[in-house]
């Protein structure tokens, strides 16, 4: 029995030592010198001019940066190992991220405008995740040069009121990172000059940062009234017992709109460590759509699809005003084309002049020396209050733009 027991004991303890070596024999530190990291920056680019779609359009693709290429930072990790470099975003604007056509699309400080990045590593153009998610970019033997690559789009999301001028659009910054090809076991003992660690995670090292950046040159969606603050002239009106509705007034106005310039250009391939200014610029390939029209009271309606809202308060009463498209000498007691109030209609339709379909890119609203003048017309019209004279007064704003 002596002898069993110390057997026994012996093979035990040969088992924990065995357990013990197990725990620690795989893990290894990996040491990565180097001559430079890029940490922090903006990565920025300038668009060409654009006319984005109205309002009420949604995930539109404004701009794309294709296949950027950042070398600036080089790691020696020469450990006899293989190095992976990853990819990941931080410091994301808040607000909500949408997945839209396969692409994650993250909130910018523009309302309205998002932006989705994909990495350019592989040619698969997968998703930039956010830290500390990370795609991979490719492995290499100790490593060397380590660029930043990824392709940029700029979308239009729900809520986008088209704005005019330089617009800065910055978002989420882009980060680059080296880990250990095994990165269950081993670490990053050390990483190179001026490189960063994220969250105290001992295994990456991040040797490039890039905020993202645009400048948008955004031209007017919207048109303007040729004449500002138009004024229509009602006149003098005299009720009688057989006449309830005043004669038809000219309210045409005219349109001024900028060039069709379109949107979704693109620069490919650029190369500064900074900038997309050496990449190769593409024109605008989406056409801007009719340009369309909308009147809205600013008194209440009374009748949307005949055109009739209220006067102003403290004036006339017993009657409504009404809208119609067309001249006055086409308009009968019961008008063929009553304006739609709060509704949209193409221009084409009140003026053959206005395209009908999209815009060849650059095109001006109507052609040269053509007539753009919108025909309609107003007129009092009797509704059941108790007749009373004064100011009959009533505005209306007149809103256009590219679809």
């Amino acid at each position: 029995m002596t002898k069993f027991k110390k057997r026994w004991m012996f093979i035990l303890s040969i088992t924990v030592l065995c357990l013990i070596f197990s725990d620690y024999s795989f893990s290894a530190a990996r040491y990565c010198r180097g001559t430079y990291s890029s940490i922090g920056g903006d990565y920025t680019a300038t668009t060409s001019n654009m006319v984005a779609p109205g309002s009420n359009e949604t995930y539109k693709l404004l701009y794309t940066l294709d296949n950027v290429t950042i070398n600036a930072a080089y790691a020696d990790c020469r450990v006899g190992n293989w190095i992976t470099t990853v990819q990941a975003l931080i410091d994301v604007p808040p607000g909500q991220v949408v997945s839209y056509n396969g692409e994650n699309i993250y909130p910018t400080n523009i309302q309205g405008l998002g932006m989705s990045i994909t990495e350019a590593f592989t040619g698969s153009k997968m998703a930039i995740p956010v830290w500390p998610e990370n795609v991979s970019a490719g492995n290499r033997y100790d490593n060397y040069t380590t660029p930043m690559k990824f392709n940029l789009k700029l979308w239009i999301m729900p809520g986008f009121v088209p704005p005019t001028g330089m617009t800065q659009v910055n978002s989420f910054t882009v980060v680059t990172l080296i880990r250990p090809f095994d990165a269950v076991n081993d670490y990053l003992e050390t990483c190179p000059p001026d490189a960063i660690r994220l969250d105290g995670n001992n295994k990456f090292c991040a040797l490039i940062t890039r905020r993202i950046s645009l400048s948008v040159l955004f031209q007017p969606s919207t048109c303007e009234l040729l004449t500002e603050n138009q004024r229509v002239d009602m006149g003098i009106y005299h009720t009688t017992d057989n006449i309830n509705n005043s004669s038809w007034v000219d309210a045409t106005f005219q349109l001024k709109c900028s060039q069709a310039l379109g949107y979704n250009g693109s620069i490919k391939n650029p190369s500064n460590n900074y900038n997309a200014d050496n990449g190769a610029r593409s024109a605008n390939t989406v056409g801007n759509q009719p340009v369309r029209i909308k009147i809205v009271p600013f008194n209440p309606i009374t009748d949307a699809l005949q055109g009739t809202f209220e006067l102003d308060q403290g004036g006339a009463k017993g009657y409504s005003l009404q809208l119609a498209w067309g001249d006055p000498a086409s308009q009968g007691n019961t008008p063929a084309k009553p304006v739609q109030l709060g509704s949209w209609v193409n221009a084409s339709t009140l003026n053959s002049n206005y395209s009908s379909t999209a815009y060849a890119i650059g095109a001006n609203p109507i052609p040269t020396g053509a007539d753009g003048k919108i025909k309609m017309s107003a007129r009092y019209l009797r509704n059941t209050d108790e007749v009373e004279p004064g100011v009959a007064n009533a505005s209306v704003e007149v809103i256009a733009t590219y679809n």
